[in-house]
């Protein structure tokens, strides 16, 4: 049998899998849209390499940990302080301030190794302002900096107290348990299992058992039969191509799914494990000199694919043409390379690689290199708390304080409605006797309705409106074949249980749909939902808000850029209106079951033109300050505007007249 510590070329292919999976996710190639997987396949591998090398050292009484943290130390830390630092200086040029404000905090977490809790703690990994943080992507590093930290001592430990034979079965066991925490966990907090390390650990801990027990003398030395072998291999791979090809962001990740590319990855590392595996399928496909080249770059392409697409995209918008897309691939490996043979490799070698230029002692680079460490951290820390460094926009018109402020401003009303998980738990504001029950239900958008008509009817007495809390949480929201809705996102299970039951249902006397985009094809979703609604309410009232527009980039970066609010409805920037909703593919089926039409265009813009539209409250308040949810002053001064033409919004329902609700001018 093969030592452990010898070369494997086919982990190289498995790594060159995991990080095209990645790259392909973050260029927006539809086709990849599970990609994100790939970071799974990295963790079971880290699990599998380092937990056997670990294992060995300790046996043969060579393992030190000052050496082991050394040279992690030596293997991350020099590429990642280079692309965050190269980052930065590009960041300084391209970032309004509120954005490198924002990124200067990432910056500092990612050299302190806890970018994992920072983007935790700030958003979602499919939200549009992911989607232009540049270092979103070191919450992986975060959470393997954070493994490497405690893994050591496990292993060590485990074979101290329980010896090398028992050493498989316990990691095995840690797999488990952990896993099962992971779902347990994902159930109250998706994103949470999703970023921290304590729910990721079982996907180290199943590499960890497999490596653990290759090196075991109980190992198979005799070759199984190539149909087995291959058979593990196909398995292996076809569960880790599903995953990208088959997830989306509606998965419920990590949940049940996150077992196909784990196990997928530890049958591709078993597949390879096998002593007879040169003349196997993996070796054709993971050992082809492509594939190889790609693995041992895979840290400097994942460490530097995400800052190019991110900082692109911010500066010319979202969408990425495939020119476009195969332009920034070509920059990604210029890039990577650059790094890899100038950087990674001076300080760095891993086997079947020359040997690395290093000539100052482990504990000197380490000094040295957490010493520029400290200095970027610093720098950045700077930048963090001076305010994303206004001084780089002269004139600036909103200051990274005020548009943090005012976006955060949008849930500063939400205390005010009654959340529907707890309509039955006592809460003053809910399930009031006598009340007039006004649903809120939609996508992020749905703040923005309950702003609107807390603004011009929230004195009204006898309301009580109720916030679903939005559906996004919810993932695919479905009707089972009993009647019910269901959803396989762990965070959606409370509302949905409020939401299905019947006394519930029959209370209520309103519900506000509100999205963006109502009438777009990508809200079937929706118009099942409220098709289900009124057939369990037929009394139901369906208020439907119309969309407004959009913009390509944040509003309140154009309004630093050019210093007035109405930049932001000039035709160069409107990326989306709903001028003619009509035309709309779901128009027709939404207002066949809506008995009112908020028509905020016909409300806030003249003879419906984009350009007309009000992008400003009389204080100066910009419509939006990204691209399109409404600021809180703007959406209550709508309100009150829609209030004055239709005070009698709530008043005690009249016979609907069918038809009435369907004209696209009217407030009504």
């Amino acid at each position: 049998m093969r030592h452990k510590t010898d070369y494997r070329p086919d982990i190289d292919g498995l790594r060159a899998i995991a990080v095209l999976a990645v790259v392909l996710f973050h260029l927006d190639i539809e086709a990849f849209s599970g990609g994100f997987v790939g970071v799974d396949v990295f963790f079971v591998i880290s699990g599998f390499l380092i937990s056997s090398i670990i294992a060995a050292k300790a046996e043969a009484g060579r393992f030190s940990f000052r050496g082991f943290y050394l040279g992690r130390v030596r293997r991350i830390i020099p590429p990642l302080v280079a692309t965050v630092a190269v980052t930065f200086i590009a960041s300084a040029f391209i970032l309004t301030p509120d954005d490198f404000q924002r990124f200067a905090r990432s910056a500092v977490a990612a050299l302190a190794s806890a970018s994992n809790i920072v983007f935790y703690l700030e958003a979602g990994y499919w939200d549009t302002a992911s989607e232009l943080k540049p270092l979103l992507h070191t919450w992986s590093l975060g959470v393997e900096e954070q493994f490497y930290l405690v893994w050591p001592a496990v292993i060590v430990g485990t074979l101290a107290l329980a010896g090398r034979a028992r050493l498989p079965a316990i990691l095995a066991g840690i797999a488990v348990l952990g896993f099962l925490a992971t779902l347990t966990y994902g159930w109250r907090d998706l994103s949470g299992a999703f970023y921290l390390f304590p729910f990721r650990i079982f996907q180290f801990a199943a590499g960890a058992a497999l490596g653990c027990l290759v090196r075991l003398e109980a190992w198979p030395r005799r070759h199984p039969p190539g149909w087995a072998r291959d058979g593990v291999f196909l398995a292996g791979l076809v569960s880790v191509l599903a995953s990208v090809l088959l997830f989306d962001g509606e998965t419920a990740f990590p949940g049940w799914a996150v077992l196909l590319p784990t196990l997928g990855a530890v049958a591709l590392l078993l597949s390879g494990s096998f002593t007879n595996r040169q003349a196997g399928l993996g070796r054709a496909m993971l050992e082809n000199p492509v594939s190889v080249w790609l693995g041992k770059v895979s840290y400097a392409l994942y460490l530097v694919h995400w800052p190019v697409v991110a900082l692109y995209r911010y500066r010319t918008g979202l969408d990425l043409t495939p020119v476009e897309q195969l332009a920034l691939a070509a920059a990604m490996l210029a890039a990577a390379a650059g790094l890899h043979y100038g950087l990674e490799r001076r300080f760095y070698r891993r086997a079947g690689q020359a040997a690395a230029t290093f000539r100052l002692t482990p504990g000197a680079f380490a000094l040295r290199t957490v010493a520029v460490s400290l200095v970027f951290a610093l720098v950045a820390g700077h930048a963090w708390f001076a305010g994303g460094w206004a001084w780089r926009i002269p004139g600036l018109s909103l200051t990274a304080e005020q548009i943090e402020a005012g976006q955060s401003a949008r849930f500063s009303r939400q205390d005010e409605v009654c959340p529907i998980e707890a309509f039955y738990s006592g809460n003053p504001l809910c399930n009031r006797p006598d009340a007039r029950r006004v649903l809120f239900l939609g996508n992020s958008h749905e703040p923005d309705a309950y702003n609107f008509l807390l603004g011009g009817f929230g004195g009204q007495p006898g309301l009580e409106f109720v916030r679903f809390g939005t559906t996004n949480p919810c993932g695919r929201i479905e009707i089972a074949p009993g009647g019910r809705l269901v959803s396989d996102r762990p965070a959606c299970a409370d509302r949905l249980e409020v939401l299905n039951r019947d006394d519930f249902l029959a209370s209520l006397d309103d519900l506000v749909y509100a999205v963006r985009g109502p009438f777009w094809s990508n809200k079937r979703g929706f118009v099942d939902l409220l098709a289900w609604l009124k057939a369990r309410n037929p009394d139901l009232r369906i208020i439907v808000m119309g969309g407004y527009f959009s913009t390509d980039i944040p509003c309140a970066r154009i309004v630093n850029e050019t210093g007035d609010p109405r930049n932001c409805a000039a035709p160069e920037h409107v990326a989306g209106f709903e001028g003619n909703p009509q035309d709309e593919p779901l128009y027709g089926e939404v207002m066949a079951l809506a008995d009112v039409y908020i028509d905020r265009v016909a409300l806030l813009c003249e003879e419906r033109r984009a350009e007309t539209c009000l992008t400003r409250t009389p204080e100066g308040i910009p419509v939006f300050y990204d691209e399109h949810h409404m600021s809180l002053e703007f959406a209550e001064m709508a309100g009150r505007m829609y209030a004055g033409q239709n005070p009698d919004l709530f008043d005690p329902p009249q016979p609907a007249i069918p038809g009435t609700a369907t004209v696209p001018g009217g407030g009504q």
